[in-house]
């Protein structure tokens, strides 16, 4: 549960990191709001690696679980996608409550 929690908070960094990378534009008044998708990030990071990513998916499974599924996914929003995995994992991780019950 240690490591959810971990995950959690790695991936709600990565949300407000990016919300405010994408928001400082529109802050300092040179430019409006864009939200980044996290396919626009990979595909500026890391290229090959995408790219590489893509073939891997499309080789091992159909060729339309690329296309409509991961692309959806990966479109969306960078805190978006980020907050809702860190909610996901902080939820799944949380401690839960001992329940000590004594039968007399």
């Amino acid at each position: 549960m240690t490591a959810l929690r971990f995950l959690a908070s790695v991936f709600a960094l990565v949300a407000v990191v990016s919300l405010v990378t994408d928001a400082t534009p529109a802050l300092n008044g040179t430019g409006a709001f864009n939200s980044t998708p996290v396919i626009g990030y990979w595909q500026d990071l890391a290229p090959a690696s995408l790219a590489a990513a893509r073939q891997a998916v499309k080789t091992a499974t159909f060729p339309w679980v690329w296309d409509p599924v991961i692309t959806s996914v990966l479109g969306l929003a960078t805190p978006v996608l980020f907050g809702a995995l860190a909610i996901f994992c902080g939820f799944l991780g949380r401690r839960r409550e001992v329940f000590k019950i004594h039968v007399n």
